[in-house]
């Protein structure tokens, strides 16, 4: 026997169920976040011991000296007259990856062949063919193959997409480099930063003769503290769009507008000046003085930003979000966690210590926004404390997951944000080993001598919700 359903029920049932979607929608969204995320106010102001403190944390003499040596670092890779990397230094990526090619980016298996071809076309037996000042005329990518094409050790969350191996970093536009090779083909350059090499697209960079390398070393600098900001020239022209912790060399203040230097390639590949217009309001002289209104300014800039590893697609991983971060503040950190971590200010070893008295040892001794946390693979600023807690803000992946059975996962977090030293740790059951973060702190690094601790901020019930 046919049943006959009425129009009217139909509708009714379709309508209880898009809005049942509509109403559980935001609570599965609630539960994917993990509790930090749910609980703590992203807005680094909030935090603020005095909302709008403008007290500087570090004497005005000490961070123009912090800036001098900044500068020096910047601009060192163009005092250099050979290449510091070896023939052997740039194999040992071409060997590496010929023995595991990994995975491509339509989750196939890539073939040896595949490597072999990009040694060929990268001509290493002439090398170097290059030594000269480079500038980079757009946000390029730094390769550790001469490709833009992936290559991911698996296909999981932790080792396929987005962790593409061959990705160094992202150089940001007119950044001084050293260009010690040129592909056979033409199509990429080898070149040299302040603190990495490795492969670029050939049109992301121009060549610098004397006369325009001695005059964007010297005066004074505009630096960018607002992110992804379009450019253009004298003519409305649009050039690129320069990232937070971007800078270019001053040349006019005209009330809210500055004139700036910047570079572009010509048809020669050759780097030309040109002056282009930036509000002021999107930049600042450098070093912006380091008051806690302008480090929370200039850090909610970049909270809630996608994480991009090795900076792809523009993005931020956790050491070069750091490293944009002190840019303004003419403090210079190196491109990788560990370094970051070891190479600058004053390290502390705190590895040897129960995960209590590290969270004691960085409330004592840390100095909010001026103290690096490290463990291995992932570097965090310090914030403060906040109802006896310490908060750090860092750009994360995501955090271990366990359930009652023992099965390990990972719950995603992919962006910037402000957590408790323990971010996620209610995403593991019985807190198998591996599974809270504050366990696998190493160490932390302070970054400025003699800086004053702030008064704690009051505590507040927005943040004790469940």
């Amino acid at each position: 026997m046919r049943i006959k359903r009425s129009p009217m029920k139909i509708h009714i049932c379709i309508f209880l169920g898009m809005l049942g979607i509509l109403l559980l929608s935001p609570l599965a969204r609630a539960q994917d976040e993990i509790r930090d995320i749910s609980r703590l106010k992203q807005d680094h102001f909030f935090y603020l011991p005095g909302k709008s403190d403008d007290s500087a944390i570090v004497d005005r003499e000490i961070q123009q000296t912090l800036n001098e040596s900044y500068s020096r670092r910047y601009f060192s890779i163009w005092q250099q007259e050979k290449p510091r990397c070896t023939r052997d230094d740039i194999l040992w990526d071409f060997n590496k990856y010929g023995e595991n090619p990994g995975y491509g980016e339509n989750h196939r298996r890539r073939e040896p062949a595949w490597v072999e071809g990009l040694r060929h076309s990268a001509g290493l037996d002439q090398y170097p063919n290059r030594g000269i000042r480079g500038i980079t005329v757009a946000n390029t990518d730094l390769r550790a193959l001469p490709t833009s094409g992936p290559l991911f050790d698996g296909l999981d969350n932790d080792s396929g997409y987005p962790f593409d191996r061959l990705q160094i970093s992202t150089i940001t536009v007119n950044s001084p480099v050293y260009i010690s090779h040129v592909s056979e083909d033409k199509a990429w350059v080898h070149v040299e930063t302040g603190t990495y090499f490795g492969w670029v697209s050939a049109r992301d960079v121009a060549l610098v003769d004397d006369d325009l390398a001695n005059s964007w070393q010297s005066g004074r600098y505009a630096v960018v503290i607002r992110d992804r900001i379009p450019i253009y020239d004298e003519k409305g022209r649009f050039c690129f769009k320069a990232p937070l912790g971007a800078q270019f060399p001053l040349l006019r203040e005209e009330g809210d507008v500055w004139e700036i230097r910047i570079v572009v390639s010509d048809q020669d590949g050759r780097a030309i000046s040109k002056v282009a217009r930036l509000a002021r309001e999107h930049a600042a002289l450098r070093p912006l003085k380091m008051t806690r209104a302008n480090l929370a300014r200039v850090a909610n800039e970049l909270i809630n930003q996608p994480y991009g590893w090795g900076g792809l697609y523009g993005n931020r991983d956790c050491s070069s979000m750091l490293m944009d971060f002190f840019a303004p503040f003419g403090i210079w950190l190196p491109r990788n966690s560990k370094q970051q971590a070891h190479e600058t200010g004053r390290f502390i070893e705190l590895g040897h210590l129960s995960p209590e008295e590290k969270e004691a040892a960085i409330l004592s001794s840390g100095i909010p926004y001026a103290t690096l946390i490290w463990r291995k693979g992932h570097i965090m600023l310090y914030m403060g404390s906040f109802e006896g807690k310490a908060l750090i803000f860092h750009s994360m992946w995501g955090v271990t997951t366990q359930d009652v059975r023992g099965r390990r996962g990972r719950r995603i977090v992919g962006r910037s944000v402000i957590t408790t030293l323990r971010p996620g740790i209610e995403c593991c059951s019985g807190l198998a080993p591996g599974c809270d973060p504050l366990q696998s702190i190493l160490g932390m690094t302070l970054l400025l001598p003699d800086a004053p601790k702030p008064p704690e901020p009051e505590p507040s019930p927005q943040l004790t919700n469940p």
